[in-house]
Order: structure tokens, then sequence, then C-alpha cells
């Protein structure tokens, strides 16, 4: 990243578990390394990976030994933040309860803001 980098704003639209992956790891690494502000933008496909009683996400599928709440937890763990689209959580059925701890509901106008402000690179996993 260079010095005019304010942060890192990815976009995790896509329901592929390797995109998740890639997606976590990519953030957790900037927040690492850069200690820049990190956020990942949950919607699509990859909200039903937020609720915290799915157990394909907690201990069915593992990839090297990490499931993608484990992901999730050590990019917060580092920083990092998570937000989800209300709509889409709405659609799958769920509620801010349902959330892994640390994950907020998006507020639309102030991620859009977030993702739109000026030296923020924008990363999209769809």
């Amino acid at each position: 990243m260079t010095e005019i980098t304010k942060g890192l704003f990815i976009d995790l639209s896509s329901g592929d578990l390797f995109q998740i992956r890639r997606a976590f790891e990519v953030g957790t690494m900037v927040r690492n390394n850069h200690k820049l502000p990190v956020t990942i933008d949950m919607s699509m496909g990859a909200v039903r990976f937020v609720n915290k009683g799915l157990p394909l996400a907690s201990d069915h599928v593992r990839i090297h030994g990490k499931s993608t709440h484990d992901l999730m937890t050590v990019f917060m763990e580092a920083g990092g933040s998570i937000v989800v689209c209300p709509v889409r959580l709405e659609g799958e059925g769920l509620t801010s309860d349902d959330l892994l701890e640390g994950i907020k509901v998006a507020d639309r106008d102030a991620t859009l803001t977030l993702m739109l402000e000026d030296g923020v690179k924008t990363l999209s996993y769809g």
C-alpha cells in the first residue's frame, strides 16, 4: 500500500468459500502489516456465513484447519471491521442476534460514504 492510501474497503458478495477465505486473509494481512483501517462489507451469497449457528461455516468446512468463522474472528481481532447488508440479512431470515460477535448490520449511507472516501482502496470478491 502506498502512503496515500487511507484504508481498504472489501466488498464481499460471493458465497464461494475460497473467495470468502481470500477476502479475510487479505484484510487481515493489510491490518497486521500496514495497520490501515479495513472494512469488509458482506452482502448477497456471503451473508449466510455470518450466522453464528451455521455449522457449515463453523465446524464442517475447514481449509488449512480454519473455518470461515475462525477467519472472521482473526480479522476482527486484528482490528478489522465487518458489516453485513441489512436487506440480505432479513432475506436469509436472520437478525442481528444471529450474527457472530463483533459483526454489525451496515448503515448503507455510512457504508457508501466509507467506500467512496478519498484514499480508500476498494477490492471486490463477488
